[in-house]
């Protein structure tokens, strides 16, 4: 490196613009010496312009000129780093005849190139495998190699612009390094090194400060057989190992942003796992958004590791986690229960966000927790990383500054798929896309190469009548050769053997081999129970779908439009996907297909990112999907049929590229595509987020608002959660400075251990109390299901008339669940308990479970749940054995059930609703409507539900359903009028006495002075029976608790002695009462402790037997303060000491 050249020295030269902010300008042509003052006094050539500029300078210019100079002291350390190498250099000669590791894995060159670019990371200079041409290396930006071109070709003076990170040794391992480093020094009039980023700001170079401290760590050699290595490359992913892993060293937070296909959930974690990060005894977690996503992930890495025993998953029910776990596949759930425990992950070196772009609850609230406790890990000798992956990602969301202040996550964009995919738009949207669908899998079935396919609607209704109709049209049919060989019609075997037995059969015999239609349905066609899924006894999405006939094809119309299939088409297999599918028919999609058949897939959304379903070469997209919408402010959820959005539409057309080239049908038009939404709203938007707000609360947050959020939900929504939670008694608003905020209670912090609902983690919570928590919780994970109970409106049979009569049995059969007189009440509580019981006596027996509406998978779910709930019960209460799981569990007696209804009341208030009285106002009113308290409307019970025909005045619901134009209430529950102003007494309204001249009375049973007022609920204001309430808090209650003391209303003793009193009871309430010393002399004594119940007063003589006994004597003649002071204190026999009596005042 020699002299630095700058522009005075040679003004045809390059420079660093930079130096000119330091360095004199070209006008200056010499430097004058200090001190020579011009003729008029001053110093000569003063710039008094530019010296008041100086002066000027702000704060943050001076920040910036200050770090030039560091820049420019940094530039010189390296230069004297590059003549240090240089003297340590081996001579040319030398060197020439060593070879590294690195120059082996080349190809050789015959003549030495040396590069006139390179880049230097972190001050290690690198040079690219391929060349272009001679003296060059290529750089992965190539955007700006032109502008790089124009800037080297005056360049005669090397200058090495260096990246502001700290300078780390160079790898003296690989000689070829070493090599470029000294003819760097040795060729410098014809190289220049620049750095990455070399075309951005002079500010931003400024700012770039290095993320975290780069650690060392053990790497890890994994020894995996030809086959697994092969299908790893073929992978888009496997080329960017190295750039993954060294964005993850040098940046705490990486989001890598690589469509379907890539291989970012199987290959990341492997990446880092041989780079070392579970070397140490740390764990490599990955979280996923579906349990079953994760149990297949684990075992799939497993595999490919050559290591199953070192990846396990942990999920929800179950999990493999052990001691030798080093990448550790979960749900979001169990990563944020974990965080309880350890809020900093010390356990971890690096967690994974798997499918983030699917935007669930959890992973949201996961990623706002690691954006504040990676900073914090940071400053530790063992920081976290944080990767989030994603096929489709709003990029904007999960690098706003809210969410990271004090950084800047790295973005890697890995190649789509390995190939591509050729899109189709109709050139009009079609009316029904269900015909267009048949239509279109019926021509690519019989014109278009081998190749299964894939078709995507919205529910499970379209899915059986899709592959019904497709069934009917290539039937799967065995025909027997000559020799006895069962052959399927139509496969590749089945052509072969009718090409060699041609010459021998007669016209005739062809006649025979046509089905009759009623045989096609029976005997010919494979086992449709194991091949294509029936929808006699499955449930569909909603009753809409059922009544309307929605999807239905019209057989003449679409046979007309396609005509008949060829003679010899190949038969179609044809399986259903949805979510609410059994896993065992779900897996059937991984199966390997029958020989001689194509497949064809009928799914819901669930196969868009959940499942890869292997040889997928066509998909078609129908453009809709069923979504589940809540209104947070009515608490009204409902199934709706919406145009997806492109980022939907991309992943669907992402699953025809996984084997080869693909077609993506899209059944509307382009002109659809572009009108609908880049991205769906995140699940956090449109969810009740009551469990949400428990959770973060339960972590200390407390304002819920702040929370840094990848899309913040709405404030309004998030108050409105509090509320309820304050109402529910899991939350507390306390004024501090002025300000109020809910804190977490003792209540919260239990309820928040459980894994669901505060409301329903309040009914076992409450339990307890009457030993009804192996009810309780059976009750509880039922309702947590989805549908465990078929709709009777669902349930289809053959024929009509087997329909009609499969509805009639079910319901009869519900109804006889129920008929216990208490129980009855309870309503459909007690019908989905005893479907428990029966679904356990058949062992879960999916066609006995069906015949009486009972769907096995829900069932499955709820007794994994059940038993989660009996363990974390027993875990957390301190009796040896709270909860069991007993499989022959009793109904529950009638006395058991009334305290269930209680138990419901107390927990879900909020979901109460009041039978509309027709004989009041004007306007007419449904049979059979209910008001709510949380929309206008009226609403309906279930015509399924067992309390349908008697229509309770006060009932429970657990969830509102949105059905054509009705909204009617599920799982309903009968309440008692009584219960409701002492069981939700948080939604209940207490005004004044309808009598105001009424007098306070003492209510023994509250052991308090009440008083009876008017009760009113909710913002309805439905009228309640008066109850007794208990008055104010202030100097009337202790006058009137001495009163009713003195009365013998408190205790039972003193009645004999109240004819005998020297002044009436009453005296105490007087206007006048204060002149009389005894009045005050009792008045002041209740005061001092705060006495104004019966269970204060006890507490106090329990201290002091005598407490009172002076003041009360004053009330009685003399004569009889002997015995009242051997008496004292008037508590039963049974509520005294042994030591009471002993020290007796006379």
């Amino acid at each position: 490196m020699g002299k630095r050249k700058t522009k005075h020295d040679d003004a045809a030269d390059e420079y660093d613009a930079n130096e000119l902010m330091i360095v004199p300008g070209e006008k200056r042509k010499k430097i004058e010496k200090t001190g020579e003052k011009s003729a008029t006094g001053g110093k000569k050539n003063r710039n008094f312009t530019k010296e008041k500029e100086e002066a000027k300078l702000t704060k943050q210019a001076k920040r910036k000129l200050a770090a030039v100079h560091a820049r420019k002291a940094l530039k010189q350390t390296q230069e004297e780093l590059f003549a240090g190498l240089a003297e340590c250099q081996l001579d040319p000669s030398k060197l020439n005849q060593l070879t590294s590791s690195t120059k082996i894995s080349r190809e050789t060159e015959k003549k030495p190139n040396f590069p006139e670019k390179l880049k230097v990371f972190s001050g290690k200079a690198k040079s690219e495998e391929k060349r272009t041409q001679q003296n060059y290396y290529p750089t992965d930006d190539e955007s700006t190699d032109s502008e790089e071109e124009e800037d080297s070709e005056d360049v005669t003076t090397p200058e090495v612009a260096i990246s502001e990170v700290k300078v780390e040794p160079i790898d003296l391992d690989d000689e070829e390094d070493v090599q470029v480093t000294s003819e760097v020094k040795k060729t410098s009039s014809d190289v220049v090194v620049k750095r990455e980023d070399d075309e951005e700001s002079d500010n931003e170079d400024i700012l770039a400060l290095p993320t975290t401290t780069v650690i060392n760590r053990k790497k890890v050699l994994v020894e995996r057989s030809e086959d697994i290595q092969k299908s790893r490359a073929e992978l888009p992913i496997f080329a960017e190992e190295m750039r993954i892993v060294e964005a993850i060293n040098e940046n705490l937070v990486t989001v890598v942003c690589g469509e379907t296909g890539s291989g970012k959930t199987t290959q990341i974690p492997q990446f880092l796992y041989e780079a070392g990060y579970a070397s140490e005894g740390e764990l490599i977690g990955i979280t996923e958004p579906r349990r079953v996503a994760a149990i297949a992930m684990a075992q799939r890495v497993g595999i490919e590791l050559g290591k199953p025993e070192n990846v396990s998953y942990q999920i929800r029910y179950e999990g493999t986690r052990s001691d030798d776990t080093n990448i550790l596949f979960m749900t979001d759930g169990v990563l944020m229960k974990e965080m309880e425990q350890d809020v900093m992950l010390k356990k971890y070196s690096v967690i994974l966000i798997d499918e983030a772009h699917e935007r669930s609850m959890y992973s949201d609230v996961l990623i706002g927790m690691l954006s504040r406790i990676v900073p914090l890990r940071a400053k530790t000798a063992r920081p976290l990383r944080l990767v989030i992956m994603s096929a489709t990602l709003r990029l904007d969301d999960f690098t706003h500054k809210k969410l990271f202040p004090l950084l800047t996550p790295k973005v890697i964009k890995v190649d789509a798929r390995q190939f591509p995919v050729t899109v189709h738009f109709e050139k009009r949207t079609p009316d029904d896309y269900i015909s267009s669908a048949f239509r279109k899998t019926c021509r690519i079935h019989e014109t278009l190469p081998p190749g299964a396919i894939l078709v995507f609607v919205t529910g499970q209704n379209e899915v059986r009548q899709l592959i019904a109709k497709l069934k009917k049209r290539y039937p799967v049919v065995y025909e027997t050769d000559k020799n006895g060989q069962v052959l399927v019609k139509g496969t590749k075997e089945w052509k072969e053997k009718k090409a060699e037995a041609a010459k021998n059969i007669k016209l005739e015999d062809f006649k025979e081999e046509t089905p009759e239609k009623d045989e096609l349905d029976t005997d010919d066609v494979l086992d449709a129970d194991d091949i294509n899924e029936r929808g006699a006894a499955e449930a569909f999405d909603d009753y809409e779908e059922l009544e309307n006939g929605d999807g239905d094809l019209n057989d003449g119309a679409v046979e007309n439009t396609i005509g008949a299939p060829p003679a010899n088409c190949e038969p179609l297999y044809c399986l259903p996907l949805y979510s609410l599918l059994s896993m065992g028919k779900q897996r059937r999609v991984f199966d390997e297909t029958p020989a001689g058949m194509r497949l064809c897939v009928i799914s819901t959304n669930v196969a868009e990112t959940s499942l890869t379903i292997p040889g997928v070469k066509y998909v078609i997209d129908g453009g809709f999907e069923k979504r589940r919408l809540y209104d947070s402010i009515t608490g009204v959820s409902r199934f709706a049929v919406c145009r997806i959005s492109q980022a939907s539409a991309d992943q669907r057309a992402g699953r025809a590229g996984r084997i080869s080239a693909g077609h993506a049908y899209r059944l509307y038009s382009s002109a659809v595509y572009q009108d609908c939404v880049k991205f769906a709203d995140p699940e956090i938007l449109s969810k009740p987020a009551d469990q949400l707000v428990l959770h973060l609360k339960s972590m200390n947050i407390v304002k819920v608002v702040n929370f840094p959020f990848p899309s913040a939900p709405d404030e309004q929504m998030l108050e409105a959660a509090e509320k309820r939670l304050c109402r529910l008694g899991a939350l507390s608003e306390t004024t501090v400075n002025g300000k109020t905020v809910a804190r977490i209670t003792k209540l919260g912090k239990t309820l928040a251990v459980f894994p669901l609902a505060p409301s329903y983690a309040k009914f076992i919570a409450m339990a307890d109390q009457h030993d009804l928590m192996n009810h309780a919780i059976l009750l509880i994970s039922l309702l947590s299901v989805r549908e465990p109970l078929i709709p009777v409106s669902s349930l289809r049979g053959a024929t009509p008339e087997e329909t009609k009569e499969l509805m009639k049995n079910v319901l009869k059969e519900r109804r006889r669940w129920c008929t216990q007189t208490g129980a009855r009440r309870l309503g459909d509580l007690k019908v989905l308990m005893h479907a428990a019981t029966v679904a356990e006596s058949v062992k879960y027996n999916a066609r006995e479970c069906e015949k009486v509406g009972l769907r096995v998978k829900a069932l499955v779910e709820a007794r994994k749940l059940r038993q989660q709930l009996t363990n974390i019960v027993n875990a957390s209460c301190k009796k040896e054995q709270v909860a069991m799981l007993d499989a022959h569990l009793p109904p529950p007696t009638e006395q058991q059930s009334q305290l269930l209804r209680q138990m419901v009341v107390a927990s879900f208030s909020d979901r109460l609703a009041r039978r509309v009285d027709r004989s009041v106002g004007q306007e007419e009113v449904q049979k059979g409507a209910y008001e709510t308290t949380l929309i206008t409307e009226h609403v309906f019970i279930d015509p399924c539900s067992v309390l349908f025909t008697e229509e309770p005045e006060f009932v429970i619901y657990q969830e509102l359903v949105q059905v054509n134009e009705k909204k009617l209430m599920t799982s309903v529950c009968a309440v008692d009028k009584e219960w409701i102003s002492r069981l939700a007494e948080s939604y209940c309204k207490f005004g004044e006495s309808s009598d105001k001249n009424l007098e306070p009375i003492y209510d023994g049973v509250k052991d308090a002075v009440c008083k009876n007022v008017k009760v009113t609920f909710g913002p309805l204001d439905w009228k309640l029976p008066n109850e007794n309430r208990k008055v104010p808090h202030d100097i009337m209650q202790y006058r009137y608790f001495a009163l009713f003391l003195l009365d013998g209303q408190v205790f039972e003793k003193l009645k004999e002695f109240t004819p005998k009193l020297l002044a009436p009871p009453t005296t105490m309430v007087k206007s006048w009462a204060k002149l009389q010393k005894r009045t005050e002399m009792l008045l002041n004594k209740l005061v001092d402790k705060e006495v104004t119940n019966r269970a204060t007063l006890k507490e106090q003589w329990l201290k002091n037997e005598n407490w009172l006994l002076e003041e009360y004597l004053e009330w009685v003649p003399e004569s009889l303060h002997q015995s009242i002071s051997l008496m004292w204190p008037p508590l039963e026999e049974d509520e005294k000491t042994a030591k009471m009596g002993r020290n007796k005042k006379y």
